[in-house]
């Protein structure tokens, strides 16, 4: 039987795990963990450079049978994983291809996750400071740029999977902005019985009385973005504490602040 997929993609550590366990909370929907789905259609894109594409009289006919196939198998692609009738999908590559998901299915439903980009660099930061041992590209390639903080976060600004995360946001608020539901990470955490429901609302689903004291983990993932992916959640919903100034300081706060305080307005 076909799916209702669902699609949610947005800035890293930015509460993505916690909103798909808290979707997992409603029977008819099951929610992924980071999912390969959209990599499965992208990779099926180089249909277009082969001989047999070229054959077709009109390419856009070429174009539509792609659409189509990306349709029916995304739309079956959990039919024996799960026989919930809904599925979550979780991939920070959906918000860089919204023209082609909004081909494919013109009334989809998108859940972006975002958070202060204070707090987001302040969590990678405390998460470097934990485990200093794995080495980035750009420490690699010249030590001397990773040496304080403040380059460390105008490093993680650069690379993935902030970089480009941010890239894709701010396209995607421009061109799309009325489509997409946004989901700030310190509401879902400070107020999350008035975030869910907007989200179920967005959705076209009843309101679901969630249980925020034991939410269940649903989703199971590898980190292989150790140390900074950390996909396990706590029990209880509880504020998250800003504490940017202490780790990042007030002048670098403030900085990032004045770049990207537009994210805290979507």
């Amino acid at each position: 039987m076909s799916k209702k997929i669902i699609f949610v993609s947005g800035l890293p550590r930015s509460g993505s795990t916690l909103l798909m366990n808290l979707l997992a909370q409603n029977p008819l929907v099951h929610s992924t963990a980071t999912s390969g789905l959209h990599e499965i259609g992208y990779i099926a894109r180089q249909f277009h450079q082969t001989e047999e594409f070229k054959t077709i009289p009109n390419p856009q006919d070429g174009e539509t049978l792609f659409y189509d196939y990306v349709k029916g198998g995304c739309e079956n692609a959990f039919n024996r994983l799960t026989d919930r009738p809904i599925v979550a999908d979780k991939c920070r590559s959906w918000v860089g291809h919204l023209d082609m998901l909004f081909a494919i299915w013109p009334e989809a439903k998108v859940l972006v996750p975002v958070r202060d980009m204070r707090g987001i660099l302040s969590s990678l930061e405390k998460k470097w400071r934990k485990h200093p041992f794995p080495m980035t590209g750009i420490e690699q390639s010249n030590p001397a740029n990773w040496t304080t903080v403040e380059k460390r976060a105008q490093g993680w600004l650069q690379i993935p999977p902030l970089g480009i995360a941010v890239e894709r946001l701010s396209d995607a608020v421009k061109r799309f902005g009325d489509k997409l539901h946004f989901v700030h990470f310190e509401k879902l955490t400070a107020s999350p019985a008035t975030s869910m429901q907007d989200i179920w609302m967005y959705l076209g689903l009843d309101r679901l009385e969630h249980d925020f004291n034991n939410v269940e983990q649903y989703t199971k993932e590898h980190e292989l973005g150790f140390p900074y992916g950390d996909h396990e959640i706590r029990n209880e919903v509880k504020p998250i504490r800003p504490d940017w100034n202490e780790v990042l300081g007030e002048q670098l706060s403030e900085q990032v602040n004045q770049s990207f305080g537009w994210i805290n307005k979507l």
